[in-house]
């Protein structure tokens, strides 16, 4: 019988960082033996973001040292405790977001942006948002719900260097900010068009795109300061029908391709399962279109394969009451996927946060 743990552990690595494609399989590696243990403790595990499933961050008391996160593959809980961060301020109110496996903490009283790595612990701070960024500054507790929509980042932060930017849709006329290390400020994009009510916003080939309520795509570019946007595409041209008031636009790469999906939905003005009587609104279909950001074409698709989509607008679905998983092949919604507890929050809805490292 092959005694596993004499197995150099040059090969372990090797094998661990050239040939598993998952978190679970790289997680098990480690169990084997204490020898193949200490063979990958210090491996940075970075798998293909197209093969990972991503963990739902669900609902805990806002002032919770830590969060748990739903796996959808192992049907069970992690907990990860949040980084001490020393605001000045004490707050105890705090909405999250997430992008390439980091998390973004934006407080209520002071709007403090923090970004940080759930997995190593590692924290950046950001510039606040003063009140005169805002269309209104009457600001007031329960505002900062409608004036933080998203934030993404064009690449993962690492100890070597600071070559990333961070985007965030803002304000409740949804305008884009952004802000790269070492900058004091967040800078609004100088054009010569207006530009309000973003629904996503995407890093694709090197470039920033936008999709606003009227289904325009444009590109910024990746030297946000120095260059005016380029109006991609305006989906209206090319005989896509929009009802800004019953759908939502999202921007998703796939591989090599940029999708371009909406979210047709229905207003409910109540539902009983909300913790509150706040305007929610109802998944009704979806459409999906291939977008050839050269020559502005796009073209609608059927779906994506044997993948999934993960897309997430909590605050609109109820604080987590519309999630489910919608079969593009069935054209209808097949599953509540999470029904469990802490589902439904309004100040920090659920949010998919993809796997990396040991999350």
């Amino acid at each position: 019988m092959a005694n596993w743990s004499e197995l150099p552990q040059e090969l372990v690595r090797k094998v661990a960082t050239e040939h598993v494609e998952n978190v679970e399989d790289f997680e098990e590696i480690g169990k084997v033996c204490s020898e193949w243990r200490s063979a990958t403790k210090d491996v940075n595990f970075f798998p293909s973001k197209n093969t990972q499933i991503p963990w739902l961050m669900i609902v805990d008391p806002p002032n919770s040292p830590h969060r748990r996160f739903y796996s959808l593959s192992k049907h069970m809980f992690q907990k990860i405790n949040l980084p001490q961060i020393d605001d000045d301020d004490d707050d105890d109110h705090r909405r999250y977001f997430s992008s390439k496996g980091w998390i973004i903490s934006v407080s209520m009283k002071n709007r403090n942006i923090t970004l940080f790595d759930p997995t190593s612990g590692k924290v950046i701070k950001l510039p606040s948002v003063p009140l005169n960024m805002l269309y209104d500054d009457n600001w007031y507790d329960y505002s900062y719900l409608g004036y933080f929509y998203k934030f993404i980042i064009s690449g993962i932060p690492s100890s070597c260097d600071g070559d990333f930017t961070v985007t965030m849709i803002f304000d409740m006329t949804q305008q884009l900010a952004f802000w790269r290390p070492g900058e004091d400020k967040w800078t609004r994009p100088v054009v010569d068009f207006k530009i309000s009510w973003v629904f996503d916003t995407c890093f694709f080939n090197r470039e920033f795109y936008s999709i606003d309520y009227l289904g325009k795509v444009m590109a910024f570019g990746s030297e946000i300061a120095k260059r005016q946007p380029r109006i991609v595409v305006d989906l209206k041209d090319q005989g896509v029908i929009i009802k800004p008031t019953n759908g939502k636009f999202y921007l998703v790469e796939v591989e090599t391709k940029l999708l371009v999906v909406y979210r047709h939905h229905v207003l409910l003005e109540y539902h009983e399962r909300s913790e509150n009587s706040n305007v929610v609104y109802w998944t009704t279909r979806f459409e999906i279109f291939e977008l050839n950001v050269d020559n502005g074409k796009v073209k609608p698709i059927k779906g994506v394969g044997n993948r999934a989509i993960f897309i997430d607008d909590a605050v609109l679905m109820g604080g987590g009451i519309d999630m489910g998983i919608y079969s593009l092949d069935e054209g209808k919604l097949i599953e509540r996927f999470y029904e469990g507890p802490s589902q439904f929050c309004f100040t920090t809805p659920p949010i998919w946060v993809e796997r990396r490292g040991n999350l």
